[in-house]
C-alpha cells in the first residue's frame, strides 16, 4: 500500500460492487475508503482560500401554502426559489459566496445547521436564513465533507456532535435536570376534519405491489407480529437506502406514518401520493416544530410513528450516530418502541445513485422496548445517550452482518 494520501494519487480502481472498492489492488468496504478520505486534512489556504468550487446556483426558501393530511397533520409548504449564481470560496472562517447580483459572506460564527439533499449543501445562518447552492459541475458531498471539516477546526476544541437540525455542540447538551417538570403527556391539538386514517387507493396499491416488491427483490420481512395491533406506538430503522421507506410501509399490517423531506412535497403528483402513503414533510435542516407537532398529533391518535434515528441514508453502508432530537422525542412520548433492522437494501440502491439493482433484502421487526417516560425539560445527555445505545445495540442486531 502506499503512502497515508495514495487516494489522490493515480492508483488504479476497480468497483467490485455497490458496497466494495479495490484501489491499488487493496480490495474493501467502501465505509473503509471513505473513512480514508474523511481523514485527509484540509488543503493549506492560498491567498486565504481553503478551496475554490465551480458554478453553483443559489436558492432561497419561500412558503406556497398550506398542506394537509390525514389526522390533523398540517404545516406549511415551501418551495426554493432560484437567487443568483456563482462561486463559492471556503475560508478559515467564513464561506462567501460571490454571484451575478451580489457577495454573501457567511461567517462560521453565524451557521446554524448544514447539511445535503442529493447534490445540494443547505446551509443555515442566523442572518440569512436557509441557502440552498446546487452543484451542478462537481460534487455536492465533497462540499458538505469540506465544510464540515472546517467547522470542526473552526469550534475546536469544542466538539461538534450535530450539524443539523441545528449545529450542537457537546458542552451545550444538558448534563443534569431542568427546573421545569415538563407535561407528563404530550399533547396537540386535533383538527377533526381531517382526522381520517381510511384510504381505499393506499390499501389496493398496498395489496398488489407487495406480491410483485417480494419477487422483484427478493425481500424476506420477519416479526410483523411485534407490531402492536392497537395504539400509539414509534418504529425506529436504520437508513440504507430510498426504498426502506416504502418497503415497510407495503409490507407492514398497520399504516406506519414516516417523516419525508419537504423538497419531495414541490412535485403534485408526489405529494399527492405521500399524502395517502400515510408520510407527512419535515425542514430537516433546522429545527421543524410543526413536523414534532405533527409526529406528537399522529401517536397521541394511535397510529404507528416511523422515524430513521440517523436522519439521512447513509452514505456508506455504515450506520450514522442518532440525532438527539429523535431521543428526546422517543422518551418525551413514552410509548413502546419498535426497533427495526433492514439489511441488503443498500446494495439495492444506495444513497449516490438513482439506479436499482436486484438484490435480496432482509427485514427484522423487533420486540417492542419500553424506556422511561421523561419530559424534555428533565432529560439529561445521560438519558439521551442510554436510550440511543440500547436501540443501536437492536437495531445493529436486527440488520445481522451489514454492520
Amino acid at each position: 500500500m502506499k503512502d497515508s494520501r495514495c487516494l489522490s494519487c493515480d492508483a488504479p480502481v476497480e468497483i467490485l460492487s455497490r458496497s466494495e472498492i479495490s484501489i491499488d489492488g487493496q480490495r474493501n468496504s467502501i465505509a473503509y475508503w471513505y473513512g480514508r478520505v474523511q481523514a485527509f486534512d484540509l488543503p493549506l489556504p492560498q491567498e486565504g482560500i481553503l478551496v475554490k468550487s465551480s458554478r453553483v446556483r443559489l436558492s432561497r426558501e419561500a412558503i406556497t401554502g398550506i398542506y394537509k393530511g390525514f389526522s390533523g397533520v398540517i404545516s406549511s409548504q415551501y418551495t426554493r426559489a432560484y437567487a443568483d449564481s456563482g462561486v463559492l470560496a471556503l475560508k478559515e472562517n467564513e464561506l462567501t459566496f460571490s454571484g451575478e447580483k451580489a457577495v454573501i459572506a457567511i461567517a462560521f460564527e453565524e451557521i446554524t445547521s448544514l447539511t445535503i439533499e442529493s447534490n445540494t449543501i443547505i446551509v443555515v445562518s442566523r442572518e440569512q436564513g436557509a441557502l440552498f447552492f446546487d452543484f451542478d459541475q462537481e460534487s455536492g458531498k465533497k462540499w458538505e465533507d469540506l465544510l464540515r471539516k472546517a467547522l470542526v477546526s473552526y469550534h475546536s476544541p469544542e466538539r461538534i456532535i450535530e450539524f443539523y437540525p441545528r449545529l450542537r455542540l457537546a458542552g451545550t447538551v444538558r448534563e443534569k435536570p431542568g427546573r421545569a417538570p415538563g407535561h407528563k403527556t404530550l399533547h396537540v391539538p386535533v383538527r377533526r376534519w381531517y382526522k381520517s386514517d381510511h384510504s381505499p387507493v393506499f390499501a389496493l396499491v398496498r395489496s398488489l405491489a407487495r406480491p410483485i416488491i417480494k419477487a422483484a427483490f427478493s425481500v424476506d420481512i420477519s416479526g410483523i407480529e411485534h407490531l402492536p395491533e392497537h395504539g400509539g406506538a414509534v418504529l425506529l430503522s436504520n437508513h440504507t437506502s430510498f426504498l426502506d421507506s416504502i418497503i415497510l410501509g407495503v409490507f407492514t399490517r398497520r399504516n406506519i406514518w414516516f417523516m419525508a423531506k419537504n423538497s419531495e412535497y414541490r412535485n403534485r403528483l408526489l405529494s399527492w401520493a405521500l399524502k395517502r402513503a400515510r408520510a407527512f414533510p419535515v425542514r430537516r435542516y433546522t429545527t421543524d416544530v410543526q413536523a414534532l407537532r405533527n409526529a406528537i398529533r399522529i401517536v397521541q391518535q394511535g397510529h404507528v410513528l416511523g422515524i430513521f434515528p440517523e436522519g439521512e441514508r447513509t452514505w456508506d453502508n455504515s450506520l450514522l450516530p442518532f440525532k438527539y432530537g429523535t431521543m428526546r422525542l422517543v422518551l418525551a412520548l413514552g410509548k413502546p418502541v419498535i426497533p427495526v433492522g433492514i439489511s441488503g437494501a443498500y446494495e439495492l440502491m444506495p444513497r449516490w445513485t438513482s439506479t436499482i439493482e436486484r438484490s435480496p433484502v432482509k427485514i427484522r421487526i423487533g420486540e417492542p422496548l419500553f424506556f422511561d417516560h421523561i419530559p424534555i425539560p428533565r432529560q439529561t445527555r445521560g438519558d439521551i445517550e442510554h436510550a440511543s445505545e440500547i436501540l443501536r445495540e437492536q437495531i445493529v442486531r436486527l440488520a445481522g452482518d451489514r454492520q
